[in-house]
């Protein structure tokens, strides 16, 4: 057995250690989670995090195995052998390596056959610990993607270890920090008709100004000292409703000026009994030390709301402000600071989503959902790898002679537990996650193959329409990217229609508006699908170099029997028209919708009566293509 070698920065490491005062405290609640999801994502019986001291291993969480069974002692730890070098390190079989052939945890009841491991470091740069996956049976297999995935977990470990690191210093200096707070000058008189207030500590941030807001550090310490008294308390987390837009419209000065006097009415607001702190950027927290009633607590983060967003002017100018805030309480939804805050964050993204301007209460159900949307990303991972992506075929038809036009190619996501998936259940965390640009040109090289091998067996001028994500549309090279796919192919531009949504047009407009003016320019085909839904002037769509409007299927689902719904069609056929685009009309089911389409005017159709959207062998069956298959294994 070969012993891990000691850093020679051992020392300072250590020192690093102690920062977060483990010693006696037994595995960290917080952590739990993370190691669960670990097993489970990349399906290993064993997940740990282990803090490394002088001698001994500190098993910080764990899941699939004893601590009982392991011997914990720095000089048999794969741990221990992991903080000495950067990225991950994996050991597929540890029977196979010198290093550890001969350790008791291989040879003994622990049984480990296979480790990954990945350095855990503190702000200073000191690697104190190890996130690691094991099992009893070797994994040759271990690839890149598991590697990336387990990384990406590691870096979960790590922001909650942190958030103990900056609890246990603001503990350490509470008493300096009550001194502060008693010794302040009293200068400010709470409001007499406020039902809440705040002790407070000035601070000397330059975008906040002298307030009496505590930074967040210091707001998550008086939170666990308010918290660890086991009494009633609330969270209400605010957040500035379009801040961004303000910053960029009417300039940063603006924008600090407003946080300054968010966090002054804030502290007016308040009184005594309450704590505010400046979480970040827009986003500020108020800590309630006697509320355990939801009505109560929402209640007070309305009237909150509707107190700081009162009239508010800068430099004479009126700046409309909407603030949206989210409710946690304690003991309900917890009792420690972290889950709380965590909490009452989650109800604040539900806010802002759904009910702007208001306040959202947290309940189960939202960590639920976050929790499934973060595994539904780790999977999104391994989709990729394993080739579980397909791209499915929807035919578009001409309304005038019922000629074959082209095809729309639809990502599906074939999963190993739950069968086909439609991108209803997936597309929105793939569009908002780091795979979006891999993805997108998978589908794009995917369905641009397709359409090549079916024009040359017949299908004549076939287009295929291809949607875009919106991570493509904020990259410089989706040009060279899409002419480099058609010459590959030999396919010509105009056999090619990229589709944008009309908010993706207007969330990131010149620079969107540039790629778009370069692919029209190419000889590529634009559509903006789901045309309706949006927010899209009639100056956008002058200005947005597109060939076609799609028109989203609620409007064509019911227009047959609601004369509202033929109203709206009818005014978007007849504003494509007077701008010179082609027309779609999507979700065609009958043919009293196909009728009324073509007597208005709409010059192509998509739809179940049509044909669904169908698998590559299908199309080419259902439309007498006869085209070969694409070669196996062709994945992202």
């Amino acid at each position: 057995m070969k012993c891990p070698p000691f850093l020679a920065t051992d020392a300072e490491r250590l020192e690093a250690l102690s920062r977060y005062s483990l010693a006696g405290v037994g595995p960290l609640a917080s952590l739990a989670p993370v190691v669960k999801i670990a097993s489970r994502i990349l399906r290993m019986p064993i997940s740990a995090v282990n803090m490394i001291g002088s001698d001994h291993v500190f098993l910080a969480a764990s899941t699939g195995i004893d601590e009982a069974q392991v011997n914990l002692g720095r000089d048999v730890s794969f741990c221990a052998h992991t903080i000495t070098q950067p990225g991950v390190m994996v050991v597929r079989d540890t029977a196979n390596d010198e290093r550890f052939s001969d350790n008791p945890l291989v040879t003994g009841q622990a049984g480990v056959r296979f480790y990954a491991g990945v350095p855990l470091v503190s702000p200073e740069g000191h690697a104190v610990g190890a996130f690691c996956v094991m099992d009893r049976h070797p994994h040759p297999e271990f690839s890149a993607e598991d590697c990336e995935q387990l990384r990406e977990l590691a870096r979960m470990a790590a922001d909650r270890l942190e958030l103990r690191r900056i609890e246990v210093a603001a503990q350490g200096k509470v008493d300096r920090l009550t001194e502060a707070v008693e010794s302040e000058p009293q200068s400010r008189v709470p409001s007499q008709a406020s039902p809440i207030g705040s002790p407070w500590v000035q601070t000397s941030d330059a975008t906040v100004g002298r307030t009496c807001c505590l930074r967040r550090e210091a707001f998550y310490q008086r939170a666990e000292e308010t918290l660890s008294r086991g009494g009633p308390a609330a969270i209400l987390m605010l957040d500035i409703d379009g801040f961004k837009d303000i910053n960029a419209t009417l300039g940063t000065g603006i924008g600090d000026a407003v946080l300054h006097e968010v966090a002054r009415r804030l502290c007016d607001i308040t009184t005594e009994a309450d704590t505010i702190g400046w979480i970040s950027g827009d986003q500020f927290a108020v800590l309630i030390p006697v509320s355990d009633s939801e009505h109560d607590a929402k209640a007070c983060a309305e009237l909150l709301v509707t107190r700081i967003t009162e009239k508010l002017f800068v430099d004479d100018k009126e700046i409309p402000l909407s603030i949206s805030s989210g409710v946690a309480i304690a003991p309900t939804h917890g009792q420690d600071a972290l889950k709380l805050i965590s909490n009452a964050d989650l109800a604040l993204t539900r806010a802002k989503a759904t009910c702007r301007g208001r306040a959202y209460v947290f309940s189960n159900t939202l960590l639920k959902e976050a929790v499934s949307r973060r595994l539904y990303a780790l999977e999104l991972h391994r989709a990729v790898t394993a080739g579980q992506f397909e791209l499915f075929y929807q035919p578009q038809f001409c309304l005038h002679d019922g000629s074959l036009r082209g095809a729309e190619a639809l990502i599906r996501w074939r999963h190993p537990k739950y069968g086909l998936l439609l991108p209803a259940a997936f597309v929105s965390a793939l569009d908002s996650g780091s795979l979006a640009l891999s993805a997108g040109a998978w589908i794009l090289d995917e369905a641009c193959a397709q359409a090549a091998q079916w024009r040359r067996n017949g299908a004549g001028d076939f287009r295929i329409g291809v949607n875009l994500f919106t991570a493509q549309l904020q990259t410089g090279d989706l040009v060279t990217q899409v002419i480099s796919t058609l010459n590959r192919h030999g396919l010509p531009p105009q056999a090619l229609e990229l589709e944008v949504t009309e908010n993706v047009v207007l969330d990131g407009e010149d620079q969107v508006l540039e790629l778009l003016k370069q692919l029209r320019h190419a000889g590529v085909s634009l559509a903006l699908d789901d045309f309706g839904t949006g927010y899209a002037s009639l100056s956008t769509l002058r200005r947005v170099p597109v060939n076609r409007i799609k028109i989203d299927r609620s409007f064509v689902q019911h227009m047959a029997e609601s004369a509202k719904d033929a109203s709206v069609v009818r005014a978007l056929v007849a504003m494509a028209d007077s701008f010179g685009l082609q027309t779609t009309a999507e979700g065609i089911e009958s043919e009293a919708q196909r009728h009324m389409l073509h007597q208005l005017g709409c010059q192509e159709a998509q739809g179940h009566l049509f044909g669904r959207a169908v698998p590559a062998i299908q199309f080419a069956q259902a439309f007498g293509l006869h085209s070969e298959l694409l070669p196996a294994g062709h994945s992202i």
